[in-house]
């Protein structure tokens, strides 16, 4: 994908640092441009699909080619962001990340979903963390995974799609995801712009997407929804595995998800209500039917306690953990416990 932008701003010294960051983003080929006469010999010669300009670049309103996308580049010091009324706007003086981003959301509503190619390769591992067990660890043991992950110099997307998030507290960053994906689905933007866009970095190094904040988004998303974003993300070939924490109800959203995954990790956990939970779900028929793709982690694992035995291949064994820091915890549950990801790799 070849996204043609030109950038237009008075201050040469910002335009070269904002295109020297820009150009290393694969979708874009930046033109830069600090006198508008210029820009405008150059729109004789070639067609861009995105113009991102400073409104005071001149005092008259700016003629752009047709199917470009005009977007003000703007500050606090602009004055002439008035003559473009229904120009969308973007902050000028931020980190050049969050330009990046705010570009392909407004070009992602901008066109249409055939306008653009995925990468159409699905290379993409899905690995969804579950458990029928309320408290068994499974978030924790889903971010731990994801870092085990990344620390082994692989691209990790992570997501929840539990109602309501239980790994929000871990990503700073609060902002639309999975819903905003499928509002695309409805034909509101294009899917793999709006994707780049939404998505963020962990302070541990890998991706993430923010899952439900209201019951009513979850409510609102069907399971074919749900299979489609998973399917897509893969097209768009951003990350290497995903990694998606799963609510405790198997109910048809969260099957869905499971459906799509190359591997469900279920989480274990001791106790004699955690147990009759865990027997109810391996009797289920639609476990049955899965069961080849199902790996088993046993977390707050005891010596002296033994629990139900679920017939799946164990993966990790993680030990009561105490109370420890939430990096801490992760990065002990990669080390010491021991979480075998190499069983994942494959």
């Amino acid at each position: 994908m070849n996204i043609k932008i030109a950038i237009l701003d008075k201050d040469r010294n910002y335009l070269e640092r904002l295109s020297g960051v820009l150009q290393q983003y694969d979708e874009l080929s930046v033109s830069i441009f600090s006198r508008k006469e210029t820009f405008e010999q150059a729109m004789e010669q070639n067609s861009f699909q995105i113009v991102l300009f400073q409104p005071d670049i001149s005092e008259n309103p700016i003629n752009f080619s047709t199917g470009s996308m005009p977007i003000c580049l703007c500050s606090e010091e602009t004055k002439n962001r008035k003559i473009y009324p229904s120009v969308a706007a973007i902050q000028k003086y931020q980190r050049i990340s969050n330009i990046y981003k705010e570009i392909l959301k407004n070009y992602a509503e901008y066109v249409g979903e055939d306008d653009l190619e995925f990468f159409r390769e699905e290379s993409t591992k899905v690995i969804s963390v579950y458990s029928p067990i309320g408290g068994s660890g499974k978030t924790t043991i889903a971010l731990a995974i994801a870092r085990k992950l990344h620390e082994v110099n692989k691209k990790v997307l992570f997501l929840s799609t539990e109602q309501i998030s239980s790994s929000s507290s871990c990503f700073k960053v609060q902002d639309e995801g999975i819903t905003r994906l499928v509002e695309t689905l409805n034909g509101t933007g294009n899917f793999q712009l709006t994707l780049k866009g939404i998505l963020k970095e962990n302070e541990m190094g890998f991706l993430y997407l923010e899952g439900f904040r209201r019951l009513v988004d979850y409510d609102d998303v069907n399971s074919e929804e749900m299979e489609t974003v998973i399917s897509k993300i893969k097209q768009c070939g951003v990350c290497d595995f995903m990694v998606i924490d799963t609510g405790s109800c198997l109910d048809k959203l969260t099957k869905a998800v499971l459906e799509t995954s190359d591997k469900i990790v279920v989480v274990q956990r001791n106790s004699e209500n955690a147990d009759a939970k865990m027997k109810n779900f391996d009797e289920q028929i639609w476990t049955t039917e899965h069961r080849e793709r199902m790996v088993l982690v046993k977390n707050f694992a005891e010596s002296n306690k033994k629990n139900y035995e679920l017939q799946l291949p164990v993966i990790g064994v993680v030990h009561s953990y105490g109370s420890i820091l939430n990096n801490d915890l992760l990065n002990s549950i990669g080390q010491e416990n021991g979480i075998y990801i190499n069983d994942l790799l494959q």
